[in-house]
């Protein structure tokens, strides 16, 4: 009798092991399954299909389960980025109750923070918020963020110097993720400099003198003749005698990067602006090269029509190259657009595309002769990296 009551509970045990391990396999199951829906639905937002990808994320959550908390984060980020931010709040809120160690703490944060400011308007609220994550996550990407949207903060109330050092800290680490929007708006910053008329460290003071003229102030001091006349808002056919002016000392040079679409101004070698340019899709329009800007044509170039072969005249509204040509070969440029949607695309249409206000403001800033490198490949969709 005793032998068969042992035996049945070495039964009874075999098979609560078996239900156990049987019900953790199918658990495991089921999360190998949700994680595969959640890298699948990331890949379509990845690929522009925002809600196909939503879609599917929403079904992983509703599977009855608790979602994995990449999947609850994702749905949070993705409906913040759409402009739903009370619904991505919820998800936010649920991911720091149900999961508050997990990896993406520090960018609930963050989003959290970004709530207040750019939802709720309240600058000195978000302000603490933003410093708290840097303080309780100084090593996160997030962190790095939080010091990009501070900047802002400080741009916004003017305090230009607090915002560039910033930004600073952040370009100081070569791979952080906020470097492209760090550096969009330093450029800002430092644009606004070198158009004031207040005198910065390295500028020239210069005093008119009789007989001055903007070319020969151009020739004699080596600076655009646009860039003397927009900083001191002088009157080019009649120079001021004996008024000061500032000068600002500029060297330029331009990266053109194909692959991020993006051109950089730089000054004596050193970071100026960033820009967002549209490249022409056919690779060999824009080959990668080093060349100089061999013309510039202030009101645009003409534009004929690839189909009808009707010309479009420099200066006309409609002219698809804009209102500035900066002339690099026979065969290619740098100029404008009457659609700025083509800006930060790969296009059908010109060479190396800026809004109308871009190429204006660097058109000011460049002569012939300025070195522009162009680099990179054009990544299409559906190859990686695309946007």
């Amino acid at each position: 009798m005793k032998k068969i009551f042992v035996t049945v509970i070495m039964v009874c045990v075999v098979a609560l092991v078996l239900a156990g391990a049987t019900a953790y396999m199918m658990q495991q199951k089921k999360v190998a399954e949700q994680l595969r829906l959640t890298t699948q639905a990331e890949e379509k937002i990845a690929a522009g299909d925002i809600d196909g990808g939503l879609q599917l994320l929403k079904r992983v959550d509703s599977q009855g389960a608790t979602a994995p908390p990449r999947t609850v984060y994702l749905l949070g980020k993705t409906l913040y980025e759409r402009g739903r931010h009370s619904e991505a709040m919820a998800y936010f809120k649920r991911l720091d109750q149900q999961y508050p160690k997990s990896p993406y703490a520090p960018d609930v944060l963050l989003y959290q923070a970004r709530y207040v400011l750019e939802v709720e308007g309240k600058a000195s609220a978000a302000k603490e918020q933003f410093l708290k994550l840097i303080e309780r996550y100084p090593d996160s990407n997030a962190a790095d963020f939080a010091l990009y949207y501070l900047a802002r903060i400080s741009r916004d109330e003017g305090d230009d110097k607090l915002a560039r050092q910033n930004l600073e800290i952040i370009l100081k680490r070569p791979d952080s993720p906020a470097r492209n929007e760090a550096e969009f708006l330093l450029g800002e910053l430092n644009m606004k400099q070198l158009r004031s008329p207040e005198p910065g460290p390295d500028d020239i003071l210069y005093t008119i003198k009789r007989g001055d003229s903007i070319w020969k102030l151009e020739r004699q001091l080596k600076v655009p003749g646009d860039l003397i006349v927009g900083i001191n808002n002088l009157n080019p056919k009649a120079l001021p005698v004996g008024v000061q002016i500032k000068v600002p000392k500029i060297n330029p040079s331009i990266v053109i990067d194909k692959g991020q679409r993006t051109l950089t101004l730089k000054n004596n070698g050193v970071f100026l602006k960033k820009y967002r340019v549209g490249i022409h899709r056919v690779e060999t329009r824009v080959p990668a090269g080093e060349y100089t800007i061999q013309e510039k044509y202030e009101k645009g170039t003409d534009y004929t029509d690839p189909a009808s072969g009707a010309v479009i005249k420099a200066g006309d509204p409609a002219n698809p190259l804009g209102s500035r040509f900066l002339q690099l070969r026979r065969d290619m440029g740098i100029h404008g657009t009457n659609v700025p949607e083509r800006v930060g695309t790969y296009t059908d249409v010109g060479w190396i595309t800026m809004s109308n206000a871009d190429i204006e403001e660097i058109y000011s800033l460049v002569r012939k002769g300025t070195p522009v490198s162009i680099k990179g490949k054009n990544i299409l969709e559906g190859s990686s990296g695309s946007k």
